[in-house]
């Protein structure tokens, strides 16, 4: 079978097969050369121009690097001992697959287009794919990737059989069901439902191939050292055990800091990049020029009319209004034009709007208009509850599969497994959800209004112990 391979700025060289191509050149996957991987950020960092295409193919390159640790290192994992050269085969395919087109339904702007986005009931989905039936909701960008799944099994020029796009749909999205197909690739003394749980969070967990190359390919285009992290000694020091009849993905003792410092690189690109306090200016200037319609805006629920989407399609429209109207929301955007920043408030949201409606009510006094944009993203991906064993979660709980991460040690010469919450001393400590708020007033009318915003602000300080006033 033919090998291809790729030169790519973060792996160097990618290699893919001949059914991986046949994806890879399908229209359906290569629209997403024209799909930013960060939107507007470059507006902030101008490396930013990377793409969904190149971030998809290493998506799909460090899961394959992860599937050869978990299905052939022997000594880290139990799968390298129980499974097949058959099964480990497949197990690696729809890994490398499911990784590859995970980001497949991406609309131009990313999250902030998702407003547009029709009922998920009107979309062509086979519903007998899902496990929870909530039709009514809004789509998401994860139901137009099943979408584009199912649709490269369609047609003449179709390069998957309709198991294999309903067992990779099932790998990204989750709210899918573990298709009867999936049940079929393996053994007796393999449990399929467990195992689908496990490859699960090797697409969206707490370790997973996604984040591992996102972080290291914004971090790269962007130019800052913050997603930085020893991705080869962290995937060397993977592996799986099995605790009872559940699959679960394990860390050599040795292997700890290196997860450490890539959960922590993933807390500084939220801090420093992607919570930038003018990049949450300028998508909360899309979020309203979208929801005040000055742009026309609609997501298609079709797949051909989706699929012809860009990035370029919208700016156009975002160019036409700025020119027509300078001051609207679109022509602040294009003009680049942030807001002034009087504050930013750390805490969850009850605390952040109580602090900005206080200090809005003040400055009404003066008629100048606030406006607060609250960010908040989770630290670890994780639920409190019960896992499947019924035991309550930690911190290092996936929220997409609940599968927990152990530390494997070895203790008085006895091999032991330990929550990763209760061995690290970071992940102690270090795990609460990023969440924060910035206060802003438009440039214009902070320059007009500056001497009173300022005497009004500083009433709303509230300085720490050790925090003092600077002249």
């Amino acid at each position: 079978m033919a090998v291809y391979q790729i030169n790519d700025a973060i792996h160097k060289i990618i290699t893919f097969s001949e059914r991986e191509k046949a994806v890879i050149d399908h229209p359906f996957f290569q629209r997403l050369r024209y799909i930013r991987q960060l939107a507007f950020v470059s507006f902030v960092y101008p490396g930013a121009v990377h793409d969904r295409f190149s971030h998809s193919l290493g998506a799909m390159h460090v899961a394959g690097r992860m599937a050869d640790q978990f299905l052939y290192n022997e000594e880290y994992s139990v799968l390298a001992r129980v499974l097949s050269e058959k099964e480990k085969e497949l197990l690696k395919f729809f890994a490398r697959l499911a990784a590859l087109l995970h980001d497949a339904g991406h609309p131009p702007f990313s999250h902030a287009a998702e407003s547009g986005m029709p009922k998920f009931k009107e979309l062509d989905l086979p519903k007998s794919w899902f496990a929870k039936k909530d039709f009514g909701r809004k789509a998401a960008h994860e139901d137009y990737s099943v979408l584009i799944i199912k649709g490269l099994s369609a047609g003449k020029n179709s390069v998957l059989s309709e198991a294999e796009s309903e067992i990779i749909a099932s790998l990204i999205h989750k709210h899918a069901a573990v298709p009867k197909a999936w049940d079929k690739l393996f053994s007796k003394n393999i449990d399929p439902e467990n195992l689908h749980k496990l490859v699960r969070s090797w697409i969206s967990g707490d370790a997973d191939a996604d984040r591992m190359d996102y972080l290291l390919r914004d971090s790269y285009f962007i130019g800052v050292p913050y997603g930085s992290y020893d991705l080869n000694w962290l995937i060397n020091n993977l592996g799986v055990i099995k605790r009872g009849s559940f699959y679960v993905t394990s860390i050599s003792e040795s292997g700890v800091h290196a997860f450490e410092h890539y959960i922590l690189a993933r807390f500084n690109m939220f801090a420093q990049v992607y919570f930038h306090k003018t990049v949450r200016c300028f998508e909360y200037y899309l979020g309203n020029a979208l929801a005040k319609k000055e742009i026309i805006f609609k997501i298609p629920s079709d797949i051909s009319d989706y699929v012809a989407l860009r990035d370029s399609t919208f700016v156009e429209r975002l160019f036409a209004k700025a020119r027509a109207r300078p001051k609207s929301w679109s022509g602040r955007l294009m003009a680049r034009e942030p807001a002034k920043r009087i504050a930013r408030v750390w805490g969850d949201f009850k605390t952040v709007n109580d602090a900005f409606v206080n200090f809005r009510k003040d400055l009404a006094v003066i008629k100048a208009r606030p406006f607060l944009v609250f960010s908040k993203s989770k630290f670890l991906d994780y639920e409190e509850g019960l896992d499947g064993a019924g035991s309550p979660t930690g911190p290092l709980f996936s929220a997409f599969s609940m599968t927990p991460i152990v530390v494997v040690r070895k203790q008085f010469g006895v091999p032991t497994s330990v929550k990763m919450d209760d061995y690290s001393f970071v992940l102690k400590h270090y795990h609460k959800d990023i969440s924060m708020g910035d206060i802003f007033i438009l440039r214009e009318e902070f320059e007009e209004k500056e001497a009173g915003i300022l005497e009004i602000s500083r009433k709303h300080l509230h300085p720490a112990p050790s925090e003092f006033v600077l002249e």
